[in-house]
């Protein structure tokens, strides 16, 4: 097979990415190994790329292309769709289109205008100057076909619906990418670069005509670097399932419906750019839900979508008439994962500020989740949102959730997979309205009450002190003090936040957010006359308890945690606990800060926790014992009483 550069495979070629095609997915990695394997290549040598394979696209579809009937009519032009090789096409052009930007007006590339650049890879328009027909880029009902041309192709929108997906941001990211790389190169060398990359780069050039061939090599193909999701696989797997049903006014619907839904998932999967969702952990949950739950590992889910449900044998020899697969069913299937992409998204995202239809109460408690960890609760949470379930009703369900996930297991330490099987089926009964949304939450209720034990929780606290720290190693204490700090807040009616969740759980160098009260390093008179009276031993129980450490509003310097208790209140430079926290302010009103504090506070916050969560956890002689002061001369001894004073 001859080996093919670009200027020969855009030679008199329209290319389209089809609709069964997933976007732009390369990353930075991707993209600097393009760009090394470019820099790096000789003038004289030429490297193989990879294969480019296209299918060639019937007249009955390149018809509907009123922008571009005219170049396959009058110059002859081929259309095209990409079957395998789109990450690197659409490198290569949004490369070229980096170059053409850096191209000094009245100057030329290769004895070649910008415009004719232009015209080979980009652009190109008939004499009558209307129409616009655009070389290589996407379907037009493919939210990239328009951010292709309007953001990195740089020409004006006709339609203004821009619509964002993490595909477009990969393809902003590799302009960006570029423009930076190229504007560190002279002028000479761009040139190189440009011949280089339309020339020097080969790759094997594949046509295939069959529309059921095409989906089942895309499937078996890889694309360097970045292998197909398993969502991706599944949207050309129902793609080429619509093609096997013989009602056409029925397949070409669904497939509409299928490539509207996946338009929708990719913009909610990417909506926020700051925390992009995966596609595939959706999938899964979306899957516990709707189908089922198995206990079997890994690729569960996919081999059930991919083998098993949605396999073409099931709709071409099912084993009998009622386990054919109707098209109905793929439809009712694709329409639930457009609406749940959509909850999914405010699920991970409760305070987004577009399209938030979330009461101020389930906001609340969808942040708890997100903090202290959702475990097996997404698919139950998913359902109950695609239900009609009053706001009230559901924010129930995240507060039992909340209650569930910190009282088993950062209080019982009880196993990560700890009642899952039986969320998962929760799940599945709740869509279904097999179960109502009461009985769901006493469902719950009852894996607490079964698996909830304090006792579990001394353990844990006993194994910290023998080998770390305490309740200072403790997993959950910064989200334990951090509802503490809500409680005070709500309690005081003060509006002010002064503790952010993001920078108390950030870790710098030399810096502290979670304070031991009385310090490790205690040889401040101040905590010499105060502790001196206690073994190490004691010492150490008294500085790791639970009453002993504070949540800061701010980074602190660690070297300052040594301060007596007046500085730590207040250094007379503007820093203190009397401007932070809450918390820091309740500490503040202290007098002095003794083993005594430590023990009123640390009982003080076992019993909100007792009412925060509804539990028991015992008598106060067990919560001393929990926190590990039961053993330890509170007051001072009169001999240092004088010194004290």
């Amino acid at each position: 097979m001859k080996l093919r550069s670009l200027n020969e495979i855009f030679e008199n070629r329209i290319i389209r990415i089809p609709d069964y095609q997933r976007g732009y997915a390369w990353s930075k990695q991707q993209l600097k190994d393009f760009w090394e394997d470019l820099t790096l290549l000789e003038a004289d040598r030429v490297h193989y790329t990879g294969v480019i394979t296209l299918e060639t696209v019937d007249r009955k579809t390149w018809s509907k292309w009123e922008d571009d009937e005219w170049l396959i009519d009058d110059l002859d032009y081929k259309p095209y769709f990409v079957v395998d090789g789109q990450q690197r096409l659409t490198t290569s052009i949004i490369l070229i289109q980096a170059i053409i930007e850096t191209v000094p007006e009245g100057k030329s590339i290769a004895n070649q205008s910008v415009e004719k650049l232009k015209e080979k890879f980009v652009q190109i328009k008939p004499t009558d100057g209307i129409r616009e027909s655009y070389i290589f880029g996407y379907e037009k009902d493919n939210p990239s076909d328009e951010f292709l041309r309007t953001k990195i192709f740089g020409f004006q929108s006709h339609t203004n619906q821009l619509q964002e997906t993490l595909y477009t941001r990969n393809l902003f990211n590799a302009k960006k990418f570029f423009k930076e790389k190229v504007k560190e190169l002279s002028f000479e060398e761009v040139t190189v670069l440009y011949k280089k990359l339309t020339q020097k780069l080969r790759f094997n050039l594949y046509e295939i005509d069959d529309e059921i061939d095409v989906f089942v090599t895309f499937e078996t193909m890889n694309n360097r670097g970045k292998s197909l999701t398993n969502l991706e696989l599944l949207k050309n797997r129902l793609i080429y399932l619509s093609t096997l049903y013989r009602d056409n006014e029925g397949r070409s619907k669904l497939r509409k419906n299928i490539n509207d839904a996946w338009k929708t998932i990719y913009e909610y999967l990417g909506k926020n750019p700051e925390k992009p969702l995966p596609d595939d952990e959706f999938l899964k949950n979306h899957w516990i839900m709707y189908f089922k739950y198995s206990r079997d590992k890994g690729d569960d889910y996919k081999k059930f979508l991919l083998d098993e449900k949605f396999n073409a044998r099931c709709i071409t020899h099912p084993k009998n008439a009622e386990d054919t697969l109707k098209i109905e069913e793929i439809q009712g299937y694709v329409a639930s994962l457009q609406q749940s992409v959509m909850n999914w998204f405010y699920l991970h995202n409760p305070y987004f500020p577009i399209g938030n239809n979330l009461s101020d109460n389930e906001q609340l408690w969808l942040d708890r989740l997100g903090r202290l960890g959702f475990n097996a609760f997404r698919p139950l949470i998913l359902a109950a949102y695609n239900t009609n379930i009053p706001a009230t009703k559901i924010a129930e369900l995240l507060k039992v959730a909340e209650r569930f996930a910190f009282t088993l297991f950062s209080l019982s330490q009880r196993r990560a997979n700890t009642g899952d099987s039986a969320i998962y089926g929760l799940a599945r009964e709740l869509l279904t309205g097999k179960n109502s949304i009461d009985a769901t939450i006493n469902s719950i209720e009852g894996l607490i009450t079964r698996f909830f034990d304090p006792h579990n929780y001394f353990t844990y606290i006993e194994d910290k002190y023998k080998f770390r720290d305490g309740f200072y190693s403790w997993k959950g204490v910064r989200y334990f003090l951090y509802e503490y700090e809500f409680y005070l807040k709500e309690k005081g009616k003060n509006s002010a936040t002064k503790l952010n969740w993001h920078e108390f759980i950030e870790n710098l160098d030399g810096y502290v957010t979670l304070e031991h009260i009385y310090p490790q390093t205690d040889t401040d008179l101040y905590w010499v006359s105060r502790f001196s009276h206690l073994e190490s031993q004691q010492r150490k129980w008294l500085l790791h308890s639970l009453g002993n450490l504070l949540p800061l509003s701010r980074a602190k310097n660690s070297s300052l945690q040594k301060d007596s208790f007046d500085l730590k209140k207040n250094d007379g430079e503007g820093i203190g606990y009397y401007n932070g926290s809450v918390s820091e302010n309740e500490v503040n009103v202290k007098k002095d800060w003794t083993p005594q504090e430590i023990v009123e506070r640390g009982l003080e916050l076992l019993r909100f926790m007792e009412e925060r969560w509804n539990i028991e956890l015992g008598d106060e002689t067990f919560k001393r014992k929990l926190l590990h002061v039961d053993a330890i001369q509170i007051s001072v001894p009169a001999e240092k009483k004088e010194v004290v004073a």
